[in-house]
């Protein structure tokens, strides 16, 4: 596509966020995940026995979005449910074999994405941290408004990631965002410690 040297900026960078998180969603898909499920079965994987208020909780999310993605993982044999010994009403989650195994080749891919071409240079990284603190003083920055660390840079909803849809439009409108793993590399916390860094 030899027009694409006369594309804007804005035009370059958003195709690149949507062409990164459509080919990180796409081959989750093979692992019968999502990134809503990525990220459940990361929080289960490090918290251990964990009611599924919880897992919500630390993800940032209401307990009844989380309830469709923790029920996807276990028909999946990702997770698993058991009792609570200690409120007998309520049950405790668990990750299985299988689950770990997912998680981790999630996280390959997570990594092999990241390190496409100049993704995995510092430099980069920090040309992106300088991209967004700028756009922040433009405006942008209700996109960061509620930012989590499992919620993706572009500040798309936990609802889109679970749905494993995307629009590759050319317009903004046209887009239904997509929360990726790979897109979670700058968070508010991040800029904050990038520009105490700067300061020294």
């Amino acid at each position: 596509m030899p027009e694409i040297n006369n594309w804007s900026i804005n035009r370059l960078l958003s195709t690149a966020a949507r062409m990164l998180e459509y080919s990180w969603n796409d081959q989750l898909k093979s692992l019968g995940l999502t990134h809503a499920g990525v990220t459940a079965l990361g929080v289960i994987a490090r918290e251990g026995m964990i009611s599924q208020v919880k897992v919500a909780s630390l993800v940032g999310v209401q307990a009844q979005t989380m309830g469709k993605t923790l029920a996807r993982l276990e028909s999946h044999g990702h997770i698993f449910r058991t009792r609570n010994t200690i409120d007998r009403r309520s049950y405790l989650l668990g990750i299985t074999d299988e689950g770990r195994r997912v998680l981790s080749e999630a996280e390959n891919i997570d990594r092999k994405l990241a390190s496409v071409g100049e993704l995995s240079r510092p430099e980069f990284r920090g040309m992106l941290i300088n991209i967004i603190e700028g756009l922040t003083e433009q405006g942008g920055g209700e996109v960061l408004k509620g930012s989590t660390p499992h919620q993706g840079a572009l500040g798309s909803s936990y609802d889109a990631a679970d749905s494993g849809e995307v629009n590759l439009g050319q317009g903004a409108a046209e887009v239904k965002r997509i929360n990726t793993a790979v897109m979670d590399v700058i968070t508010p916390e991040m800029i904050a410690h990038y520009r105490s860094q700067g300061e020294r």
